[in-house]
């Protein structure tokens, strides 16, 4: 598996977010870091088909899916879990969890995918004649890494996966991603968690004002409180 972003530029009508940045994630899991508002979820959006890039171009395990829409890319293997529930809230976790299982690669997989889905959140399991509206913060967001993982991603792309969690969830829940990292699959994660960055990735890029400020190849060759001090501008 091989993502590569060519010179992105993109933004909303006018107002330009990304500007020529690049990365690349080649079978390993990647972490994005900055500032709020730089650009990271924009990025996530514009390769997950959400939003046409104005400029350069974004090529995945060798095809270019600059400008195609979100359900192709789906079926090619990228898997995007957007920050915040994204669920339909009147759903329960049963329908949901195989409604990401839609596409043509996943569908005659999702019996075994979603025991490997219930394997890793318990909870899910037992909850999944329940609505989703009524699930707490936490079992939102495994449900919506469950139906990506439904996909059965090559890369799974998660945006701000432990945001507003509390200190134990948030454990429980970067527990599970670095075992949905054991199973091979690529991840390019956005988390303000600095810790399970450094402890989850293999390679980091701090995005600022829409532009790439500094890649780790070596996360062995950056300390945390190096991070932090480029993250808030003083050490911590």
């Amino acid at each position: 598996m091989r993502l590569q972003v060519e010179a992105i530029s993109a933004g909303y009508g006018r107002v330009r977010v990304l500007h020529e940045i690049s990365i690349a994630v080649d079978n390993q899991r990647v972490g994005l870091f900055g500032p709020n508002g730089h650009g990271k979820t924009t990025l996530l959006r514009t390769i997950s088909g959400l939003i046409r890039p104005t400029a350069g171009r974004v090529i995945f395990d060798g095809k270019d899916i600059t400008g195609r829409s979100p359900q192709s890319i789906v079926g090619e293997g990228l898997v995007h879990v957007p920050q915040g529930s994204t669920l339909l809230p009147r759903m329960t976790v049963l329908e949901a969890l195989t409604l990401g299982a839609y596409s043509r690669r996943a569908w005659p997989r999702r019996r075994s995918t979603m025991e490997q889905v219930f394997s890793l959140f318990p909870r899910l399991a037992e909850r999944r004649a329940q609505r989703c509206n009524t699930l707490s913060g936490g079992e939102r967001q495994m449900a919506a890494i469950g139906a990506g993982l439904m996909g059965c991603p090559k890369l799974l792309m998660l945006d701000e996966p432990t945001l507003g969690l509390a200190p134990k969830l948030r454990a429980e829940l970067a527990q599970a991603i670095h075992a949905i990292a054991a199973t091979g699959v690529g991840l390019l994660v956005i988390d303000q968690d600095i810790d399970m960055l450094l402890g989850l990735c293999d390679r980091l890029y701090l995005i600022e004002q829409g532009r790439v400020a500094l890649d780790v190849v070596d996360r062995s060759a950056i300390q945390h409180q190096d991070v932090l001090k480029r993250y808030f501008g003083s050490a911590a």
